[in-house]
C-alpha cells in the first residue's frame, strides 16, 4: 500500500517523525549501522550507505551513495566523546535523506512499474532534497524537541516544585524533570506506534537489528540465518536515548545549581528563582541544550562499549533498561522485511548477497538442525 506519510508530507511532519531516525537505528560498530525508514532500511558501511525500499508491487528499490563517515574525516572528529556528537548529527542528516527516498518511492501506488531488468529510480524529493531543506527540517525538529522534551517538562517541574517546596537548586526538582521527560518519551514512542505506517517502521527496525546481528556473527546474510536473532540490539538509538535521559538527571542535579546561581548573581538577584518562571525556563532550556552535547558524547561511548561482544556486566547493566524499551520500538519481522534489511547491508558493505561473510553450508545445517525451514522468498524482482 502506498504510504500516506509520503514525500508530499510537509517539513513539519518530517520534523515530528525525526526522533524515529535515532530510535530506529543501531549505533555503528566497525563502521556498520542502520536505520529503519518507511517500508525499508538504510544501512551504513565503511565507505557508503544504502537504502532499500519495498515497493507496492513487491519489488525492491535501492539507492547506494558513497560516503565517508564524518568521524573519519579529521583526527579531532574521531576523538572519544567528540565522535558521538558528530555521529548523532550525521545519523539525522543521512536519516532524512533515506526517509525522503523511501517516502517518494511509495508515494504513488498507481505508477507503472519499470520494464524487466531496470531498477526503479526515485524522482522528485528523494533526489532533490538539498542542504537547505535538510537544515530547515533539522531546525524544525530541534525546536519541536526543545519545546516538548526540555521546556515543557521544566515548566511542569516548576509548577510541581511550587506546590511541593523545591526548585532548580534541589535534587527532587531534577528527578521530577527527568521523570516527566521519560514519561513524554514513552508516550511519544507508544503513541506513534499506533500509526500503521510507523508500526511497519518498527518491524523494519527489528529487521535491521537482526541483519546486523547476522553480520556480526559471521553468518551468511540470508533471512533464514537472521530470523533467529533478537529484535533488540545494545547499540540501538533507543538505548542511547535512555542513557541520555538517565545521565541528564544526575548531571543536571550536580551542575545545574552552580550554573543557575551564577545567572541569578549576574542579574543582581539573590538567586535564580527570582527571575520568574518564563525567564527561568528560557535560561534553563538554553543551558540544558548546551549541556546535552557533552552528555550525548558520553552516552555514545557507553553505548559503544556496552555493545562490544566481550563487554562486562556493568556496561550491559547500564543499557539493559534501553533494551526493555526496545520492546516498544521493534515489532516482529517477516522474511520479506529481513530480505530488504540484509540486501541494504550487503550493498552498504559492497558485497554480493551470495558472497556475504559467514559459515556457508555448515551454518545452514546447524540452523536447520533446530527445525528452521529454508527461506523461499529471497528473489529480488
Amino acid at each position: 500500500m502506498a504510504s500516506p506519510l509520503g514525500a508530499r508530507a510537509g517539513l513539519a511532519r518530517k520534523a515530528l517523525l525525526s526522533p524515529i531516525l535515532l530510535l530506529a537505528g543501531a549505533r555503528p560498530k566497525e563502521n556498520v549501522g542502520g536505520q529503519a525508514v518507511l517500508e525499508g532500511v538504510m544501512m551504513r558501511g565503511p565507505s557508503r550507505w544504502s537504502v532499500d525500499v519495498r515497493l507496492p508491487d513487491g519489488s525492491i528499490a535501492s539507492k547506494v551513495t558513497e560516503h565517508r563517515p564524518w568521524s573519519k574525516r579529521n583526527r579531532f572528529f574521531g576523538l572519544p566523546f567528540v565522535r558521538g556528537v558528530l555521529t548523532l548529527f550525521e545519523s539525522l542528516v543521512l536519516g532524512y535523506r533515506a526517509l525522503d527516498y523511501s517516502a517518494a518511492m511509495n508515494q504513488d501506488q498507481g505508477k507503472a512499474t519499470p520494464p524487466d531488468g531496470q531498477k526503479p529510480q526515485a524522482k522528485g524529493p528523494a533526489e532533490s532534497m538539498g542542504l537547505f531543506s535538510i537544515l530547515l527540517t533539522l531546525v524544525l525538529s530541534f525546536l519541536l524537541a526543545a519545546a516538548v522534551f526540555v521546556a515543557l517538562p521544566h515548566l511542569l517541574s516548576i509548577a510541581f516544585g511550587a506546590r511541593l517546596g523545591f526548585d532548580e537548586k534541589d535534587l527532587p526538582f531534577h528527578i521530577m524533570d527527568g521523570l516527566i521527560k521519560f514519561a513524554f518519551f514513552l508516550a511519544y514512542v507508544w503513541g506513534i506506534g499506533k500509526i500503521p505506517d510507523i508500526r511497519r517502521v518498527y518491524s523494519y527496525h527489528g529487521a535491521e537489528h537482526r541483519a546486523i546481528y547476522a553480520y556480526e556473527a559471521g553468518l551468511p546474510l540470508e533471512p533464514v540465518m537472521a530470523r533467529h536473532f533478537p529484535l533488540w540490539h545494545p547499540r540501538c538509538g533507543t538505548a542511547f536515548m535512555f542513557l541520555l535521559l538517565a545521565l541528564s538527571i544526575l548531571f543536571y542535579a550536580i551542575v545545574f545549581p552552580i550554573l543557575i546561581n551564577g545567572v541569578g548573581a549576574y542579574h543582581g538577584m539573590e538567586g535564580f528563582v527570582g527571575l520568574g518562571a518564563f525567564k527561568r525556563t528560557l535560561y534553563s532550556a538554553l543551558l540544558k541544550i548546551a549541556l546535552a552535547l557533552p552528555l550525548a558524547g558520553i552516552s555514545y561511548e557507553i553505548s559503544r562499549q556496552a555493545g562490544k561482544p566481550k563487554s562486562g556486566l556493568l556496561w550491559r547493566a547500564l543499557i539493559f533498561p534501553g533494551l526493555l524499551i526496545q520492546r516498544l520500538t521493534t515489532k516482529e519481522t517477516d522474511d520479506g522485511q529481513l530480505e530488504v534489511a540484509l540486501r541494504a547491508l550487503s550493498e552498504a558493505l559492497g558485497l554480493k548477497q551470495e558472497s556475504a561473510p559467514g559459515a556457508g553450508g555448515e551454518a545452514m545445517k546447524a540452523l536447520e538442525a533446530f527445525g528452521s525451514e529454508p527461506c523461499t522468498n529471497t528473489t529480488y524482482n
